[in-house]
Order: C-alpha cells, then structure tokens, then sequence
C-alpha cells in the first residue's frame, strides 16, 4: 500500500462529481496538501495519509504548519488518514478505517496520534469524523457532505476554537 493509503485515488473514484487537482509542490512550497477539490464553487484541500497504528509519522512539521494556517484563515482543508492493518496476534483484529480530521488539528494529531486526538472532547467539536469496514463500507455521501459543509457547521475551526457540532462515527 502506498504512503497515502491508496487514498487519493479513492476519493477520486468515490467522489466523481469533484474535481480533483494532484499537488506536489516540494521544491516550491513546503507543506502544502497534496489534493485540491472543487465542487459547486466550494473549494478546500486535503493531505491523504496511512497509518497501521495510531500514529501518523509522515506529517511534517510544514505540513502542520501550513494546514493550520489554512484553517486559521478560513479554508476548508482535512487530512484524510487511512488506519488500516491486517491484524495478528500483537495487533487484534484487522482494521481499515477511514479518518477525516479538521486541518486546524493537524498539530494535535502529530503529536498524539489518531486515538489520543479522538478522546479529547474537543476534537468532535472541531468536526473529526471516522469510519470503519473499509472503502466499500464508507459513507461517501457524509465524506462528500463533510468535504463541502458550510463553515457555519465548525468543520474548518482552527484546534479548540472550532465552532460547536455533534458528534459523528460510530
């Protein structure tokens, strides 16, 4: 599997009515997510991530940065992260789980990782959202839907001063 899960290319054939713009600016700016969406004049970005555990060791220290001054300005900008493991003895059961996290919390996520970010209150405020049983059991309509909420909704709120919303995942 790929460094993003093999993520990018699912949101692309999940979610067709977008349009999808591939990003890679490494020698012109550091940090910035690796996909741009469009859809209905709603525009935001996402950093497409995988992890078999909880921790994302592949967010930089840029890329926190510059998602979190997105978010602080306004945009609309996720990281999309795929949990994903076979399972084992060590591991438990396997899993495959989509994460969609606010990029105001990217530096709470690289610190802590996805399960320490899911237990602090806060974060549900902010519009974390997950989903688990794989790509064929995600809610891509609700991924499509959080994508392009209005941010009257507190999906795009910068750590803790996101706006208040309920709850979502099982």
């Amino acid at each position: 599997m790929s460094i993003d899960g093999g993520l990018r290319p699912l949101f692309r054939s999940r979610l067709p009515q977008f349009m999808w713009t591939s990003v890679e600016t490494g020698a012109t700016g550091s940090g910035v997510a690796d996909s741009n969406y469009l859809l209905n004049g709603v525009e935001g970005w996402i950093e497409h991530k995988q992890t078999d555990a909880s921790k994302i060791d592949s967010l930089n220290k840029y890329q926190v940065a510059w998602l979190h001054r997105r978010a602080r300005c306004g945009g609309r900008v996720w990281i999309a992260c795929r949990r994903w493991h076979d399972g084992g003895p060590r591991r438990g059961p396997p899993i495959d789980e989509l994460w969609l996290v606010p990029g105001g919390w990217a530096q709470e996520l690289r610190s802590g990782g996805l399960l320490a970010l899911a237990r602090t209150g806060d974060a549900w405020l902010a519009g974390l959202e997950w989903w688990p049983g794989g790509p064929a059991r995600w809610p891509w309509d609700r991924v499509a839907a959080a994508l392009v909420a209005p941010a009257g909704q507190g999906r795009q709120g910068a750590g803790p001063v996101g706006q208040e919303r309920v709850r979502r995942g099982p």
